[in-house]
């Protein structure tokens, strides 16, 4: 893309909170760019980033725009990279356009500084349990890699440097971040495609434009590379007949070239020859969908001859992260789950799902993203016994398709406008009903919360300040 950045004019769109627009601005700085940051929050907002971007050597040479966007910044820049969240819509990256400046994200940045080989991973739901276990499974065989990405642990950038031609990053990629790749021409050499469901369709025309996005990730692939479909999910399995890459099939209802579950347990099939891997039994977490997040990594695993003794060691140990259907623990016999990352329908079906022999208090609700939300609404009127939605415009129409079912009007509370106030409603009926405790919103909640990450503290703060008496 360019050998050196000295000099060149670069504005950041996006500072943002979480580590993608923080570790791209570091990673310029370091490289010696005339750089610009504009961001629609506020420092007051962007505190947290600031105090770290500051840290860096040159960063008092950096121009700010905050809490609002200049058009006059967009003009004469060399390169515009856009924080995944702006729309490729902007007026502000046209004006950028029309002047000259190349528009890219983290992604393609990082692909164009870091030749080596990559593991790519999206999908609606499971990326980050599916980075996270490939990225320890890979521990066992290479001493040199990193998990970054969409992720929240570390944005790319945060990493290029650091890596050599032994490194073998594994990178979570939104849909967002795959937009640019698809402008590129590239697909990562190893991709895994959890599943692809409706979501974002505030931000997309319609599904398949959000479909084609993910499509990204395998479409530019070579013969000889890898892709890695869910074969249970009809969007994903179609992927198979449109790319030029071997493709390999996780799935728990059919034998498939790949990983696939039979009898419980968990085999691998390739070539004729079929290998036991490990049996379900010995895989901590709970829900289907695990399992199928657990398959995908599994296959990775095989293809980059990863012994199956050193699957099963991992896999058995392997607890989750934070925020995916998390359990923080009981007291007053009531279990508590923090299933806070999940921003859509899908995503609480499968949590209540994964805990369908339970009798279940849901804290739900927030910001509609234009998505069905019928199928959870059957499900919480078959298995939860306690509502409350927090305030928003996806609570309500989960509240219209409740009606639409006659869901008791005494089990539920309906606009609750704070965490605190909701845990407090649910704790109440959980003790004395017994039930478990789940916040899974099914909804985004930039209405309260920072992001998702920052409404699984507060929860997790409610619960460890909940008195067990």
């Amino acid at each position: 893309m360019v050998k050196s950045w000295r000099g060149k004019k670069v504005l950041v769109m996006g500072l943002g909170l979480n580590q993608g627009g923080l570790s791209v601005a570091e990673w310029f700085c370091r490289h010696g760019a005339r750089l610009t940051v504009t961001d629609l929050k506020t420092a007051v907002q962007l505190r947290a980033s600031l105090s770290k971007l500051k840290k860096v050597p040159g960063a008092k040479k950096i121009k700010y725009t905050l809490g609002r966007h200049d058009y006059q910044d967009f003009c004469g820049q060399d390169v515009v990279i856009k924080n995944p969240g702006v729309p490729n819509s902007s007026p502000y990256l046209a004006r950028a356009k029309k002047s000259g400046a190349r528009i890219i994200n983290e992604a393609t940045l990082f692909f164009s500084v870091f030749p080596g080989p990559v593991i790519g991973v999206t999908g609606t739901r499971g990326k980050s349990t599916t980075c996270t276990l490939i990225h320890q499974l890979l521990k066992t065989k290479i001493k040199s890699h990193v998990l970054a990405g969409n992720i929240a642990t570390q944005g790319m950038m945060a990493v290029a440097d650091k890596l050599n031609t032994r490194s073998f990053p594994v990178l979570e990629l939104s849909s967002w971040q795959l937009e640019s790749l698809d402008e590129q021409h590239f697909s990562p050499p190893i991709a895994v495609i959890t599943n692809v469901l409706e979501d974002h369709l505030n931000r997309y025309r319609n599904f398949s434009e959000y479909r084609s996005a993910k499509f990204a990730l395998v479409k530019y692939q070579k013969s000889g590379d890898c892709a890695v479909l869910n074969f249970d999910n009809k969007n994903t399995r179609e992927f198979s007949k449109k790319i030029s890459s071997r493709f390999y099939f996780f799935s728990l209802e059919h034998k498939v070239r790949g990983t696939f579950v039979r009898q419980g347990q968990i085999y691998f099939f390739d070539k004729s020859k079929t290998e036991l891997v490990m049996p379900v039994k010995r895989i901590k977490l709970i829900g289907a969908h695990n399992l199928s997040n657990i398959l995908a990594a599994i296959t990775v695993a095989k293809l980059m001859k990863i012994s199956n003794k050193n699957i099963s060691l991992v896999v058995s140990k392997f607890c989750g992260i934070k925020y995916r259907l998390e359990y923080l623990g009981k007291k007053r016999n009531v279990a508590v789950y923090n299933d806070a990352t999940s921003t859509t329908p899908d995503a609480a079906l499968a949590a209540l799902q994964a805990l369908a022999d339970k009798s279940v208090v849901l804290i739900a609700g927030g910001m509609d993203k234009k998505l069905d939300y019928r199928a959870l609404a059957r499900q919480i009127k078959k298995q939860v016994k306690f509502l409350v939605l927090l305030d928003g415009t996806g609570s309500i129409k989960l509240q219209r398709e409740l009606r639409r079912l006659s869901f008791p009007a005494g089990n539920l509370r309906v606009a609750v406008k704070t965490l605190r106030n909701a845990w407090q409603l649910a704790w109440t009926e959980a003790v004395k009903n017994q039930s478990i405790i789940l916040f899974s919103p099914a909804a985004t909640s930039f209405n309260m919360f920072i992001n998702e990450f920052d409404r699984a503290r507060q929860f997790e703060k409610l619960y460890y300040g909940q008195k067990a008496s």
